[in-house]
């Protein structure tokens, strides 16, 4: 199967100091365009699933790859961001939040499937720590391994940099710079198991003025 690593485009969070961010950005007026660009280019890709995070960011980024698609995108918990959701900039001073409930999602993003575990998603839990995540990011491709090793589904994963560098780690060990807004990343998982990252970062739906990370 082919999966396809897909960043969200430019949040209000990127386009801000550390200090100023808050828990659940959307997108930008460049990351809307972004997402926009992508969904008018996916169609190369010839999907057959779109999976996304819970993360408002993510879930903007998502629609136009529905509309284009015409996929109904399935929200799940294991694509959000490492840290989770919180307010606060540093690790010392983060407060859990509760992330966006199943109605919210709905209400907001009209035929995207959401799972049954997302009702204010993060239920205001602790920032998730590093190996936390790494954890789950193995979880997540072995996940995807169970899911679609044996099939020839092109899943498409609208996920969030650091957590895709962390997937990727697990079986590609050189080290990778923080993909860019809506790049495109493809890994293909063998039916033997066999994992290998095949193109990173690819932002050619994007006119140079429009690439940011």
């Amino acid at each position: 199967m082919d999966l396809f690593l897909i960043r969200h485009g430019q949040s209000q969070n990127n386009a801000l100091p550390e200090s100023q961010r808050v828990e659940d950005p959307g997108l930008t007026e460049i990351g809307h365009e972004q997402a926009k660009r992508l969904g008018e280019w996916i169609s190369v890709l010839g999907l057959t699933k779109l999976v996304t995070s819970p993360f408002r960011r993510a879930l903007q980024t998502t629609e136009p790859i529905r509309r284009a698609t015409g996929l109904v995108p399935e929200v799940r918990t294991e694509l959000h961001e490492q840290g989770g959701c919180y307010r606060g900039h540093t690790v010392e001073n983060t407060v859990g939040r509760p992330g966006l409930t199943r109605a919210e999602i709905e209400q907001e993003f009209e035929g995207f499937g959401v799972a049954d575990d997302i009702d204010g998603w993060w239920k205001s839990k602790p920032y998730e720590d590093f190996a936390t995540a790494r954890r789950r990011a193995l979880e997540l491709l072995q996940w995807t391994h169970k899911q679609f090793a044996e099939t020839d589904e092109r899943v498409a994963f609208v996920s969030h940099g650091d957590l895709m560098l962390l997937f990727l780690k697990h079986f590609h060990a050189e080290t990778l710079d923080c993909p860019c807004n809506t790049s495109v990343t493809t890994v293909q998982i063998a039916s033997g198991g066999g994992t290998q990252l095949t193109d990173f970062d690819r932002t050619e739906h994007l006119s140079p003025d429009l690439v940011t990370r």
